[in-house]
């Protein structure tokens, strides 16, 4: 009886043994293929202070990274939208120098209609948007910042209705266009009056992204591209000579309009050269905080490797040891 006993306890001891060490086996497996510990309580006795830390700051980080990605992707849109407005308006600077001081109708209605054209690109360029919220409106969220091109002439040829001259249209398209609370601001611009909110971007860093569609240097650009449309549109009756006035005016506003833009451009990319920094002091700080996460939660190659052999060995030798026991008690039994 003693032996049938004592037989049962080694039995289950070998159970539990061998149970155990294939319990590190697996464990050591894990931690050598993935590099972490798998019982971090352990590892950190118990002290997860410093893990919560680095955890809470890489979180912090990943918010900073997401709002400084999202505001290089708005400047980059802006900036885009910006040099196709100077393109545009360029292009129509050029080719009204062309024709010219003194072109003929046919000159002139051919110029019209390109400016109604680089009108309409430039109020396309200026409804861009990042992800269905346009970046020129303000804080609009939803609301495109621009009507159509065709409403803005038909508004335009509205408003100079009864002038005779050259300066009569222009001071009729200031008053238009720079009045506030006039007509292009109640009927043209649709955006907020107020600025989208500053994007953060780390370490008490922040940048404005501030340039609206009804920001002067933009209405001024609208403005030239009407004038120009006006100075080509036969159905107003004007005379020849107040058309070719009316251009002149507005090829000299034109040039002062694209320096503007290039301004409004390079104080964008200003911006964009404090948000590309952020990204990369982000990008530095999140490397420095999972190398130190990383210290804190990896397991270690060598002894881990060391620790799976001699737990494999163990394994072996209760193997072994199982297989003779057996082999003993049914010897004992014949």
């Amino acid at each position: 009886m003693f032996h049938a006993i004592g037989d049962l306890a080694q039995s289950l001891t070998l159970r539990r043994q061998s149970a155990a060490a294939q319990s590190d086996v697996m464990r050591l497996t894990q931690e050598l293929s993935s590099g972490r510990v798998a019982d971090l309580a352990q590892h950190l006795q118990g002290s997860f202070g410093q893990l919560a830390n680095m955890e809470n700051q890489l979180a912090v980080n990943a918010a900073q990274r997401t709002a400084s990605t999202e505001a290089q992707v708005q400047a980059t849109v802006m900036q885009l939208s910006l040099e196709a407005v100077q393109t545009q308006l360029g292009s129509l600077y050029e080719r009204a120098l062309s024709v010219g001081d003194a072109p003929t109708n046919l000159a002139l209605a051919s110029l019209g209609a390109n400016a109604e054209e680089v009108l309409g690109g430039i109020m396309s360029a200026l409804n861009k948007g990042v992800g269905g919220r346009p970046v020129f409106a303000g804080n609009a969220l939803d609301a495109l910042p621009l009507t159509g091109s065709a409403q803005l002439l038909s508004a335009a040829r509205t408003a100079i209705a009864g002038a005779t001259d050259a300066a009569g249209i222009a001071a009729a398209l200031n008053v238009f266009f720079d009045t506030p609370g006039g007509a292009f601001e109640t009927d043209i611009y649709r955006g907020a009056t107020e600025d989208m909110a500053p994007h953060r971007l780390g370490g008490g860093e922040e940048v404005g992204l501030s340039i609206r569609a009804d920001d002067p240097k933009l209405r001024s650009v609208l403005k030239d591209a009407i004038m120009v449309a006006l100075a080509g549109d036969e159905n107003l009756g004007l005379p020849r000579e107040v058309r070719q006035n009316l251009l002149r005016s507005s090829v000299t506003s034109m040039g002062g309009s694209i320096d503007a833009i290039i301004g409004l451009r390079s104080d964008l990319g200003f911006a964009e050269e404090r948000i590309d920094q952020s990204i990369t002091r982000n990008s530095a700080e999140r490397a420095s905080l999972e190398m130190t996460r990383s210290d804190l939660i990896s397991a270690d190659v060598f002894d881990t490797a060391s620790a799976l052999e001699q737990a494999q060995l163990r394994l072996e030798t209760i193997y072994t040891l199982t297989a003779r026991t057996q082999r003993l008690n049914l010897v004992n039994f014949l």
